[in-house]
């Protein structure tokens, strides 16, 4: 499953960006989709899928971690520390998978955060489920 093709055009365009600025790059450990806003600019928001690591398996030593839930999942909220204008949140999908969504330059943390969690309440149910 590409990352790119997890949200529709309208779930993209709702969420406040262009379904037609996705840019797919496959970055050797994961695969990343990244939109802008309609125009261009900031913020930034990327869907990425990572098939060989779990959450647990993240190296988040210079990062402030907060658990959570995204729908039934496990998920991460993790920020930069010091806090800056960048939220992310990674959904655990299995012992060896996870998604996480992330949102650059959105202005400030709280702004930031609320995108990513808006899109990944929206992703949540399109996400594949490990079977254990």
């Amino acid at each position: 499953m590409s990352p790119c093709d997890i949200l529709s055009d309208e779930e993209v365009t709702a969420l406040g960006f262009d379904p037609e600025t996705a840019r797919f790059d496959d970055v050797g450990l994961a695969y990343d989709c990244v939109y802008r806003p309609p125009g261009g600019g900031n913020p930034l928001m990327s869907v990425q899928f990572a098939w060989n690591l779990s959450v647990d398996q993240l190296n988040l030593t210079n990062y402030t971690v907060e658990e959570i839930n995204v729908g039934p999942l496990r998920a991460l909220r993790i920020l930069d520390k010091p806090a800056t204008e960048h939220c992310q949140i990674s959904i655990d999908l299995s012992e060896q998978a996870h998604v996480s969504i992330a949102v650059d330059y959105a202005g400030t943390l709280e702004q930031a955060c609320a995108i990513a969690e808006d899109t990944a309440a929206a992703v949540e149910p399109s996400l594949p489920r490990s079977a254990d």
